[in-house]
């Protein structure tokens, strides 16, 4: 086979590198096959026809050319990279170590083929491996780099086995590092911080401390050093030390606001002294720790005048107060904590930090001091609201935020409340026509939309919605605003406008895991099932693509000595592989291939689910990561914490949950189609256990949100799916029993009415929970696409009975579960049209083109759709039903 490099072999493969490299890969077959009529043993041809095969989602046939020309001992770099490459796009790095393995046996002292070799077990993790190979190759080639690989490969293996890391892995990566540092006459800084990595890792603080104080070891700068060593003395538990050492950082950084509070701990845990009395003839001592109040009110005044004004010397004076006040001490050198908000607010209000600032420490303060809070804050106000200007609305914004979270609105009576809510409003008009930008607008239109929200009822939730929505017509940028909107229009159950705004945050890179669940986690209980199967779709690649090129950083960055990046890049790759996302959005995209198939006939079925079978299995359901950011969940609420911590917890129980329900839904399909032609079914029996006992219990026991602020709650598919559970399984055992019954002849109790008597009774609370006063409550629309989902699994399973092989002598059974499943869908069919013919009387009967009316029309509008789309679902289950049951039908 002749080398890539070789002039005529590069002329053949130049049109086919084209094609790939234009993207397009069915020109690129075309390509393949013609050099291949002339050359049948052309393997980098084979290989390169492979990769456009892969792109075109062929992986099946694309994995038989490769193993075709693997079995041919490829040894020349243009095939074995083209090989690797299309491994990569597979997502099965595991092969490619296999390649270099092969080729090594002839060509042992390739520098190229070792370090390849090197790279492919970086990609899975091989740590003993690469290890081995990196020796290889520094005694191949002296480079030091290689050393250092191998010090990084002993690292890592350490780190995954701990024992051994103490034993031999660390202080063998200990003495490399040092052999090398003695023959070279400058360190790298990677090299250095992996260094002091392993000195860590090994408990040798005292070392690291050293090699930090070491004059030679100026690749650190002075900050940095300053950091490292207030950690290491930290972790030796030399308290003095660490507080003169936050001393001096206060001095040199004095905005940095952790160095103030590792200052407070440590001084906190020295305290001997607590008079309180400022000497006006202090003198801070950088070379002795501080052990008084009095020591800390010297430094926090000196940082204060030295620096000038910045936030953190102003912010920490009202932090010692407050820990001050904890432990029961009085202080007298500073003000009451309401008076050093106060102050604050004078000096940064007009900043837009300043309420996330102060929010910490009004957390802490007693019911008193919040009380006398308010009125001070309040007495401010006013003076404020007299000033105009960019600043003075910003500080004004502040201050009612701050009144809002310390909780002054929620004590109101209704009148003044509205009263305050309108000043509020009006400010805002005053900011939007004096056009000072969009980010001193938000606080204003926020904070309105949040106090509004607070009381559930849909007209203020529409009329806050319209508040935003001309905010955004004016500032598109403004990223609050927009995630607001689009939970509200959620809350509301019009999944449409919803779409449209949250489109408008143009989420890229990461941002699509980490925010991807502010919109998908509506679509589907909103019955918008195409919308979501979308979004699953381009997820799925998103993960695919990302898994492969965040491997391909780890090998770069191995290759660019940048070492302290490889355990970031491999948490990472991590976080993505078990993403709880990711999983979310694989069982979707696999459950939306049957509810959106046009599938007509059960051999279709059958065919769906064994093309969907190797990737239902391979779908993760355990130890899954939740990456998901709760923090874009902004809400000026005294339990923003509380809130915010709940919201992830809950989510995440909720979301384990609905995968392993997915899962369960999927897999009991395979099973029970594998059932049909196997006696063998006690895997069913084991799978419904589990699922009890893992999924259904504890849903039960999932908290309650209610009393929390409607638009920080989850999708309400939360409360929505823990009704449906005990339905999925009853479907499953029947459909167990069925196929037990009547193909394998075996006396099983079938008893359909266990799952129609459930779906009846669905329907009845979906009804009653939909339509209130002849009218839709949208917010519940999740009941309705709960119920269609269920209904459709329903049909899957106990069709899964009707397939041509059951007895003679049980036909009739099987006509009534058919019979049954017909009547079922008329009713939830029915309930589709009452919703969908009171929503159209309501948009006939209620709104105008007047433009105010806009939101409403699109809510509404939004609704019918909705609806339109799960009729949509019904039908094609009706059919699918008609067709299975036609085929029970004795021939005439």
């Amino acid at each position: 086979m002749a080398n890539r490099r070789d002039p005529q072999t590069e002329r053949k493969l130049r049109p086919l590198y084209d094609a790939l490299d234009n993207l397009n890969n069915k020109q690129a077959i075309q390509r393949a096959d013609k050099i291949l009529k002339k050359e049948k043993d052309f393997h980098c041809a084979k290989v390169l026809k492979a990769l456009a095969m892969v792109r075109l989602m062929k992986c099946q046939d694309a994995l038989a050319l490769l193993e075709e020309v693997k079995s041919h001992f490829p040894l020349d770099e243009s095939t074995l990279q083209a090989m690797s490459v299309c491994y990569k796009e597979l997502l099965q790095p595991e092969l490619i170590p296999e390649l270099y393995e092969t080729a090594l046996k002839y060509t042992p002292n390739s520098e190229d083929m070792l370090t390849q070799l090197f790279m492919g077990y970086v990609r899975i993790k091989e740590y003993k491996k690469q290890q081995q190979i990196a020796t290889r190759l520094h005694k191949l080639t002296s480079t030091t780099a290689y050393s250092y690989w191998n010090a990084v490969s002993l690292v890592f293996m350490g780190k995954d086995n701990p024992d051994l890391g103490k034993v031999m892995c660390f202080p063998l990566a200990v003495k490399i590092i040092e052999k090398s540092k003695e023959k070279s006459e400058e360190v790298a800084e990677e090299v250095f911080r992996l260094y002091l990595e392993v000195l860590e890792l090994m408990g040798m603080y005292e070392k690291a401390v050293e090699e930090l104080g070491d004059p030679k070891n100026v690749i650190i700068d002075d900050r940095e050093r300053l950091r490292m060593k207030i950690h290491y003395h930290n972790l030796l538990g030399n308290t003095d030390k660490c507080n003169i050492l936050y001393k001096q950082a206060l001095i040199a950084e004095p905005d940095s606001y952790d160095f103030y509070r590792g200052y407070f701990e440590t001084s906190f845990k020295l305290l001997t002294d607590s008079t309180s009395l400022h000497d006006p003839e202090f003198q801070v001592n950088l070379e002795k720790a501080d052990t008084s109040v009095q020591d800390m009110t010297g430094l926090l005044l000196k940082v204060a005048e030295d620096a000038g004004p910045v936030r953190g010397p102003e912010l920490a004076k009202a932090e010692l107060v407050v820990r001050l006040k904890e432990q029961n001490i009085e202080m007298c050198a500073f003000a009451s904590p309401s008076l050093l908000v106060l102050e604050y607010v004078q000096k940064f209000g007009h900043k837009l930090c300043c309420y996330d600032d102060l929010r910490v420490i009004i957390d802490r303060l007693k019911d008193a001091e919040k009380q006398e809070l308010i009125q001070i804050l309040e007495e401010y106000r006013v003076s404020v609201k007299e000033s105009n200007g960019t600043k003075a609305m910003q500080r004004l914004a502040t201050l009612h935020m701050l009144l809002h979270h310390v909780g002054k609105y929620k004590a109101l009576e209704s009148e003044q409340q509205f009263i305050a809510l309108e000043e509020i409003k009006n400010f805002h008009n005053i900011t939007l026509e004096g056009d000072l930008g969009c980010a001193y607008i938000d606080a204003f239109v926020l904070l309105y939309s949040w106090q509004k929200c607070d009381s559930g009822n849909k007209p203020d939730i529409v009329d806050s919605i319209k508040l935003l929505m001309t905010k955004l017509e004016q500032f598109p940028e403004a990223s609050a605003c927009r995630l607001l909107v689009t939970r509200l229009y959620e809350y509301l159950g019009a999944i449409g406008p919803a779409v449209e705004v949250y489109e408008g945050l143009d989420t890229k890179s990461i941002q699509l895991d980490s925010l991807a669940h502010i919109l998908y986690s509506s679509l589907m209980p909103l019955g918008a099932y195409n919308r979501a199967d979308k979004q699953a779709r381009q997820m799925e690649a998103f993960y695919r693509t990302n898994e492969r090129e965040v491997l391909e950083y780890i090998v770069k960055s191995y290759l660019c000595g940048k070492f302290n990046k490889v355990a970031e890049l491999f948490d990472l790759h991590k976080s993505l592989v078990y993403s709880m996302s990711k999983s979310v959005f694989l069982l979707d995209k696999l459950w939306l291939s049957f509810v959106l198939s046009s599938a007509n006939s059960w051999d279709q079925i059958e065919s769906l689910l064994e093309a969907t079978r190797e990737e239902i299995t391979s779908v993760k359901a355990d130890n899954l990561v939740d990456n998901r950011d709760y923090s874009v969940n902004e809400v000026c609420d005294s339990r923003h914490q509380e809130i915010a911590t709940l919201q992830s917890t809950t989510s995440y129980s909720h979301d384990t949950l609905y995968v392993s329900m997915r899962h369960f839904m999927l897999s009991s399909l395979l099973k029970l189609q594998d059932a049909t032609t196997s006696k063998e079914s006690e895997a069913l029996d084991t799978l419904v256990a589990l699922f009890q006992s893992d999924v259904v219990e504890k849903a039960g026991k999932l908290p309650v949100l209610e009393g929390y602020p409607l638009y920080l709650m989850m999708s309400q598919s939360m409360n929505v799916w823990k009704l449906f559970l005990e339905t999925l399984t009853s479907t499953v055992v029947e459909a167990t029993n069925l196929i037990r019954h009547c193909i394998h002849g075996k006396q099983a109790q079938f008893n359909l009415e266990n799952v129609t008597s459930k779906i009846s009774e669905l329907i009845t609370l979906s009804r009653k929970e939909l339509i209130v006063d002849d009218t839709i409550n949208s917010s519940k629309l999740p009941f309705l696409s709960s119920l269609i989902q269920t209904a459709y699994f329903a049909v899957l399973c106990l069709s899964c009975g009707v397939t041509g092989r059951i007895q003679r002598k049980k036909r009739g059974i099987v006509e009534g579960v058919m019979s049954s499943l017909k009547s079922t869908l008329a009713d939830i069919k029915l309930l589709c049209d009452d919703c969908h013919s009171i929503a159209m009387k309501h948009k006939l009967d209620n709104l105008t083109i007047d433009k105010d009316d806009s939101v409403d029309s699109r809510i509404t509008s939004s609704l019918e759709w909705s609806l339109e789309e799960m009729s949509g679902i019904i039908g094609k289950m009706s059919g699918l039903v008609n067709s299975l049951h036609s085929r029970l039908q004795p021939k005439s």
